[in-house]
C-alpha cells in the first residue's frame, strides 16, 4: 500500500461518513426545490423572490442580520446551484475528513458568515448576493491551510497534487470573478481568508495526537475569534444609501 493509500485509509477510518457535507448539499437543494414550489423560475429567479427568501442586500441586512446566513443557502438558478454543490461535494468530503465533521461545519459556517460580510462592502452594497460559494471557498481555504502548515504530516505526492489543484481552482475562480460582473468575488475572498484562518486555529484530524489533545480548546478559540472579528467587521459595514 502506498503512502497516499494508507493516509486515505486512515482518514476514512477516523471519519467513516461525511454526513456534514451531505447534509449541507441536501439543505441547499431542498431550499431550491421549496423556491420552485412557490413559483420561482428554476433558471433565473427574479430579484424580489431572492429577497423574499433571505438574500443579502445591505439596506435590508443592516436591519436583518440573519440574511448574512440565509443568503448562503440560496442560489440564482439551477446552474449556480449545480456548480456550487459539485465543488462542495468534491472539496467538502476531503475537508470533512481532514478536520472531522463538527469542525468542518464550524469552518463552513464561519466562512459563509464572513463571505456575506465581505459582500456588504461590494456586491451586496447595491445588489442582491446569494450562494454557498463564500462558504465553499472557506472549505478550500481550510484545505490550503492544512496543505501549507502541516505538509510534513501529509504524503508528499498527495500534498503537492492537492496544493496545485486547489491553487488553480482559486486562481481561476477569482480571475473569472474579476472579469465577470455577476460573480461576487468579495464573498469568495472573505470566505477563503476566514476559512484559512479558522483552519489554522483548529486541529487537523490526521494529526491525531494534536487533535485528541486540543480539538475542543481550539474549536472554542476559533469560535471566540470569529465572533470578535465578525463584530468588528459589522461595525465597519457602510451605511446604506437612501
Amino acid at each position: 500500500m502506498s503512502a497516499e493509500e494508507d493516509f486515505a485509509a486512515r482518514l476514512a477510518q477516523a471519519t467513516p461518513r461525511t454526513w456534514a457535507t451531505q447534509a449541507i448539499v441536501v439543505a441547499n437543494v431542498a431550499i431550491w426545490l421549496a423556491m420552485l414550489a412557490t413559483g420561482t423560475d428554476p433558471m433565473r429567479p427574479d430579484v424580489q423572490s431572492l429577497i423574499d427568501w433571505g438574500a443579502n442586500l445591505l439596506p435590508l441586512t443592516v436591519d436583518q442580520p440573519w440574511r448574512l446566513m440565509t443568503a448562503t443557502i440560496l442560489h440564482a438558478g439551477l446552474v449556480h446551484l449545480g456548480f456550487n454543490m459539485w465543488v462542495l461535494w468534491d472539496a467538502g468530503r476531503i475537508a470533512e475528513r481532514f478536520y472531522g465533521s463538527l469542525q468542518f461545519l464550524l469552518i463552513y459556517l464561519i466562512s459563509g458568515l464572513f463571505g456575506s460580510l465581505a459582500s456588504l462592502f461590494f456586491a451586496a452594497r447595491t445588489g442582491v448576493s446569494v450562494g454557498a460559494s463564500g462558504a465553499i471557498f472557506g472549505v478550500v481555504g481550510a484545505l490550503l491551510a492544512a496543505l501549507f502548515t502541516k505538509q510534513s504530516k501529509l504524503p508528499p505526492g498527495l500534498a503537492a497534487s492537492m496544493r496545485s489543484s486547489m491553487l488553480l481552482f482559486v486562481g481561476y475562480s477569482l480571475f473569472m470573478g474579476f472579469i465577470s460582473s455577476f460573480i461576487d468575488n468579495a464573498a469568495h475572498i472573505g470566505g477563503l481568508l476566514s476559512g484559512f484562518a479558522a483552519a489554522v486555529i483548529l486541529a487537523e484530524r490526521f494529526d491525531w495526537e494534536e487533535y485528541r489533545r486540543s480539538a475542543v480548546q481550539r474549536s472554542i478559540l476559533a469560535i471566540g475569534a470569529a465572533m470578535v472579528a465578525a463584530f468588528l467587521v459589522w461595525k465597519m459595514v457602510p451605511v446604506p444609501v437612501a
